[in-house]
């Protein structure tokens, strides 16, 4: 029996994000195929989700005062390089930029292996001196050294080709895939018998993901006294939870909307308007009652949250930002101009215009509105929603990722 390949998956953090939820994913894939050693930089925040492997810490925090930064990214690098010698992997795969660095810089030759999943160039995040480091030099110089760039879609391989030097560099598509059995399983559970008449009763948007500024959440709260006005009994419920959360809370209460604080509010406290339920370990009993999924993102790579809809059925209303929610819902149009002027009714959901654009007020309410008011349109959607979402169904994407590792 010929001996399984060696593969060793790294990321900084296994806190709540889009990053690690693929992390997660991806190692339940490969662990019947291979060796899996999974590494994480610090077990701190770890959140809730299933693992296949075996997970390692390097016992590594992040530190903002840059000599103690230095001396702790060397230390991470030693401490793999260590594992790596220990394991002896086949390749080797990183998430999220601050573990690209290290799994490069600690590589005993093996393949190497970097998964983008956003912008480089549009998260604002990199800022400052330590950015344009990390923009100038980190990120041109040490990604070149790495065997293969995988990215989640076209358009982050475009940029990471144009502004950063890596025109030369091995890019290879591999899209997030998806359980959809397992998820249209997990939203079938029942909520209580007040939440299941409450989503029956009202017409509700649903915004899933971490409450974080660059998801454009508080944003989207401003402009909902304009959709308010067209669709006075609308709903919003925000699955999730983060850094954000008392800042849109403010925003809700400057605009005079009433908020519910839990699950619990949401069985008893129906006449408010928005609802925080929290980080919810199967947000998709609430996301499949509800009647559209708003993603209202400043920057993305590839939204789980609106694949997760689509699988559901459930229409989805996206900030047109880059990148991600048009390769999803436009695939024929994805390297299309995205600072459209107006609504724009795509083949597998509806796009509306960057924040930044004119008219994007008016923009949400016409997608919000329409898709709530009309049956016919809503239908369509759904149906469309499904279709689209057969592209990334885990049994279509598990040969890809197998026959990368063995090539």
């Amino acid at each position: 029996m010929q001996e399984k390949r060696r593969v060793l998956m790294i990321i900084p953090n296994l806190d709540f994000g889009g990053a690690q939820n693929s992390f997660s994913r991806l190692s339940c894939i490969l662990e019947p195929h291979f060796d899996l050693c999974l590494v994480v930089f610090n077990k701190s925040n770890l959140a809730p989700i299933v693992l296949g492997g075996t997970l390692n810490d390097l016992g590594v925090s992040g530190s903002g005062f840059i000599p103690v930064k230095a001396f702790r990214f060397i230390q991470r690098i030693i401490r793999l390089r260590k594992i790596k010698r220990k394991f002896k992997p086949d390749v080797s795969i990183s998430f999220l930029e601050g573990a690209d660095y290290i799994n490069i810089l600690s590589a005993i030759g093996e393949r190497v292996f970097l998964y983008i999943h956003g912008s480089k160039l549009f998260d604002k995040n990199i800022k400052g001196f330590v950015g344009l480091i990390r923009k100038r030099i980190l990120i041109p110089i040490l990604y070149s050294k790495a065997n293969k760039i995988l990215v989640v879609n076209i358009a982050i391989a475009t940029e990471l080709k144009s502004h950063f030097r890596l025109a030369q560099q091995s890019f290879l598509t591999m899209p997030n895939f998806y359980d959809f059995e397992e998820i249209s399983r997990l939203a079938s559970f029942r909520l209580s018998e007040s939440a299941e008449v409450f989503f029956k009763k009202n017409k509700v948007i649903c915004i899933s993901g971490r409450l974080a500024p660059e998801k454009g959440i508080e944003k989207f709260i401003q402009i909902l006294p304009t959709v308010l006005k067209n669709q006075p009994g609308l709903k919003v419920v925000i699955v999730g939870d983060g850094p954000q959360k008392d800042k849109i809370k403010s925003t809700i209460e400057s605009l005079g909307i009433s908020y519910g604080n839990s699950v619990v509010d949401l069985n008893q406290q129906t006449e408010s308007t928005v609802f925080f339920l929290g980080y919810q370990q199967n947000p998709y009993t609430y996301m499949s009652r509800s009647s559209v999924l708003a993603l209202p993102s400043f920057n993305e790579g590839m939204p789980n949250t609106v694949v997760e809809a689509l699988g559901l059925g459930v229409p989805v209303v996206a900030a047109d930002c880059p990148y991600g929610p048009r390769e999803i819902l436009a695939p024929d149009n994805q390297l299309g101009k995205r600072s459209v002027q107006k609504t724009e009714w795509c083949e597998f959901g509806v796009l509306v215009p960057e924040w930044s654009t004119p008219l994007v007020n008016e923009a949400w309410k016409e997608a919000l509105t329409e898709l709530v008011s009309s049956a016919e349109k809503w239908e369509h959607y759904s149906l469309q929603s499904k279709k689209r979402a057969a592209e990334f169904a885990v049994e279509k994407n598990i040969s890809r990722w197998i026959n990368l590792i063995n090539g």
